[in-house]
């Protein structure tokens, strides 16, 4: 009750002032008899989007608390935002691997291969470098560039 009286107050507040500056600007006044019924309408937007927003807060029950995570993680308020995962897709994700396990235990699925080292790069083309500073002469920058292209055909990428 508290969030949505705040809300209210606060989204109240902005839509009476923005009304009443769009109306001095045409040189009515808001607070006139004949405004009453926008005043109203005023109140009631208020209250009903107050309390769908403090529906969705509540829905989300807790916020910052439960995501904490060790380490300080949940210290940013943008963290929440951005790297949760919601009960549902956990869900999923837990069923997802479940059904995954119990395939590869009936041998109907491989597991995955585990992934190859990366090959070390030749000692003799180490020695060349790939990246130069901006400020380097450019015959030194274009040679870094060709060095560059030749071991991305040597990896196949080009």
């Amino acid at each position: 009750m508290p969030r949505f009286l705040v809300l209210f107050v606060i989204l109240l507040a902005v839509s009476i002032g923005l009304m009443a500056a769009m109306m001095a600007q045409n040189g009515l006044n808001l607070f006139s008899r004949d405004m009453a019924p926008m005043l109203f309408v005023c109140f009631l937007v208020a209250g009903y989007v107050s309390f769908r927003i403090s529906g969705i807060l509540r829905r989300r029950g807790g916020g910052l608390d439960r995501t904490a995570r060790p380490g300080g993680a949940a210290k940013a308020k943008l963290s929440t935002v951005f790297n949760q995962k919601s009960a549902a897709q956990k869900e999923r994700e837990a069923k997802f691997e479940a059904k995954r396990q119990r395939l590869i235990a009936e041998g109907k699925l491989e597991p995955d291969p585990e992934p190859e080292p990366e090959q070390e790069p030749e000692a003799a083309s180490a020695d060349v470098p790939t990246r130069v500073p901006q400020t380097a002469p450019i015959k030194d920058r274009m040679a870094a560039r060709a060095e560059r292209v030749r071991r991305a055909k040597e990896q196949g990428k080009l």
